[in-house]
């Protein structure tokens, strides 16, 4: 079964070029959040650019300091079901669970990949992907969960491009509604990737999170294994488990580089 179904597959050249050439920079030691400028005021990157500290995302910040007095209140008007409104907090957490554990410093250092907005988008998208397949498993609670996991993406992705320097509205705006589109089509390829064989899915792989330009077949092979694996690794996990609290681990990339 597709997790969506629409769109486009390949990106607009023009905006996806926009989009490489921001370059990210930390604002702050501490925060996980990245501000985006044009690559003319940037000459180098920060290690600490994509590095995720131990801090919660702002989203989950902003969701989290709401729920205490937001369930007393359902609880004694006895007006909502609460339980339901804990799956949808626990796609915010299981999404930041998951993300605070990518390097992202490696993706981009290994896979060859410039330390933009783009690139940090294309590898959470990759593991988004990956938490939606494991969470469309369950089709109730699941499908709760996995539908904020992607609204966390996407408030997480709003609050990165809010922190852009000299850019107008309107192109922040437009380049968000295409990564979308293009979100929404990189799903159709890496379900029809994950449900096939490994040349479906290296091919899906390509085409979407390397662009079309990687000239390293090792590094495609990488990369598929990693995904085959993880899938493998989340699939193994009863769905009382993962749906009572975040418990998603990922797995070492860099155990399977030198394969």
């Amino acid at each position: 079964m597709s997790v969506v179904r629409c769109a486009r597959l390949l990106p607009s050249p023009k905006n996806t070029a926009m989009l490489l050439s921001w370059r990210t920079t930390p604002i702050h030691k501490n925060v996980n959040s990245g501000r985006l400028l044009p690559a003319i005021f940037t000459t180098s990157m920060s290690s600490e650019a994509h590095t995720i500290s131990e801090q919660r995302t702002t989203v989950v910040d902003n969701l989290a300091s709401k729920r205490g007095i937001f369930e007393t209140i359902l609880n004694k008007t006895g007006l909502i079901d609460v339980q339901k409104y804990r799956t949808i907090y626990l796609g915010f957490f299981v999404y930041e669970h998951v993300i605070n554990q990518i390097d992202y410093a490696f993706f981009f250092k290994h896979f060859n990949m410039p330390d933009t907005f783009f690139s940090w988008f294309l590898v959470t998208e990759l593991h988004v992907w990956m938490i939606m397949v494991r969470y469309m498993a369950d089709e109730k609670d699941g499908k709760i969960v996995r539908n904020n996991v992607v609204q966390a993406m996407w408030e997480d992705t709003q609050a990165r491009i809010d922190k852009l320097g000299t850019i107008r509205s309107k192109i922040k705006s437009d380049n968000l509604k295409e990564i979308s589109a293009q979100f929404n089509a990189a799903l159709i390829g890496y379900d029809e990737g994950i449900q096939s064989d490994d040349k479906t899915l290296a091919g899906a792989l390509w085409r979407r999170f390397f662009q079309l330009e990687c000239n390293n077949p090792e590094h495609v092979e990488t990369l598929l294994i990693y995904v085959r694996k993880q899938i493998c690794l989340f699939d193994s996990l009863p769905n009382r488990e993962i749906l009572a609290k975040p418990i998603l681990k990922l797995i070492n990339i860099k155990t399977l580089c030198n394969q």
